[in-house]
Parts: C-alpha cells; structure tokens; sequence
C-alpha cells in the first residue's frame, strides 16, 4: 500500500508518494507567503500558516488558495517586513484542535473558520534567533525546520535552527534539532529527545512518523521517542524542499 501526502513545497502543491518519493504538482502555483505547514481544514479543504501572518486555505483538487482570516501573529514574509517574536511561524492538528506557534515558540489555539489565534502558553522550547532565510555576515543563510504533530495520542513539536553555506555545501547547527512533547493546556513543552537538525516536515500515517530530511533529500521515518530516522526513499529532485505535509484525503479526487 502506498500512502501518500499533500504538501505544500515552496511555491507549489501537491501529492507526494511518502513510498517512492515521487511528486506530482497540482495548479500553478501558490502565493509565496505560503508554506508554514498544512493540516486537514473543514470540510475538504486544507490549511497552511502564511509567512504574512493569515491563516490560508488551499483546495486540494486544483491547489488555489484563499485568506481564511488574520491569526493575529506577525508578518515576515519579506525582507524588509518587522520580523519579532510574535511572527508566524507553524501549524499543527491534534485531537480535532488546531494550534499555531510564533518565533518566540509560544504555543495558540486557533480557530480554523475565523484563523484567530488565542494565546496558551509559552512552550520552553528555544525561540528563532533569526529571521528565517536572513544572511549572515559570512553569506550563509539562516534556515529553520519545524512541526506540529500527532502521535500515539500525544502532541509533539519539533525544532530545529541551522546556517546553511551554500559555496562550501555545509551546514551549522544553530538550535539542535530535538522531539518535544507538548501539554496543549498549557503549551508546556519537554524535551524527548534530540533529532536531526535538518528536517522539514513530519507527518503521521497509520501510528507510523514519516519525515522529510531537506539536506540528504531523503523520506525517513521517525522514531519520536528516540529521535532516530530511518530512510525510505529518495524525495523527487522536482518537489524541492517539502515545507508541509498532511495525509490526503481519499474523498479527494486530486490526492487519491
């Protein structure tokens, strides 16, 4: 049985093959500030955190996306936009409810049909330093990878910073990347265990955590309570880097 996931990758979306790593886009295109994660909506609709701060919708059959509403989080989607630390930063779905965190890693519940976000809690888990894809003095690139997910019916997150240099194709770990557990009461988070610093994605099928390594170009799967991955399968060079996966729904035409 093959499973597979919508995901959001860069400007495009569509299926992904979690088996072989193949790709197939669906529409144009999507808006750049597109891209923080994507969890099943209503109805059949799925929902992605904008770099801008909206809440977006994307239709699974033709990949067109529509703002649901303002979370209340902050934009940084440009280079010049007032990145802080209340800055959106990812989604998640567990147990029916929908949360987002910011860059300071603070943890909200949000509201799926309005895209409020109310306030829980902070998580612990350390904050971005950095706006993401920013410069450093010695031209590397600050990246981030991030996640919300479910799991044998508990609430994981996982964190990661690294500089990237693209010239000498290396990369710096900044934050190590770690499995958090999360109280979704209180947004108290702890430390699991420690993971690979370079992943950017995470989706859970059938109890099993699969995730996406964006510096081997590998699917893997992921052991959350040791933080251990395994690889599956080659990701299709045409998806480039999966910045959000979700199951596809079998009521879906465009992702059976």
């Amino acid at each position: 049985m093959l499973f597979r996931s919508a995901i959001t990758t860069g400007f495009q979306f569509g299926t992904f093959d979690l088996r072989s790593g193949t790709f197939l886009p669906i529409g144009p295109g999507l808006p750049p500030d597109v891209g923080d994660g994507l969890v099943q909506g209503p109805g059949k609709t799925l929902l992605s955190l904008g770099f801008t701060g909206n809440l977006d919708a994307i239709d699974p059959s033709t990949g067109q996306t529509a703002v649901v509403g303002a979370t209340g989080l902050g934009d940084c989607s440009t280079p010049v936009s007032p990145c802080g630390p209340n800055s959106a930063n990812w989604i998640g779905l567990f147990n029916g409810r929908y949360y987002v965190t910011d860059f300071a890693n603070n943890l909200y519940s949000l509201d799926p049909k309005t895209g409020a976000a109310k306030l829980i809690g902070p998580t612990g888990i350390p904050p971005m330093t950095m706006p993401p894809f920013s410069e450093n003095p010695d031209g590397s690139i600050n990246v981030f990878g991030a996640g919300l997910f479910g799991a044998h019916g508990k609430f994981y997150a996982y964190f990661a910073t690294i500089t990237v240099n693209f010239v000498t194709g290396t990369f710096t770990p900044v934050i190590p990347g770690a499995i958090y557990q999360i109280d979704p009461a209180t947004g108290h988070a702890t430390m699991v265990a420690p993971t690979e610093a370079t992943l950017s994605s995470i989706v859970a099928l059938n109890d099993t955590i699969y995730a996406v390594n964006a510096w081997t170009g590998q699917v893997v799967t992921l052991d959350v309570a040791t933080g251990n991955t395994t690889a599956i399968a080659d990701v299709d060079p045409a998806a480039g880097v999966i910045a959000g996966a979700t199951s596809a729904r079998p009521a879906s035409p465009a992702v059976h």
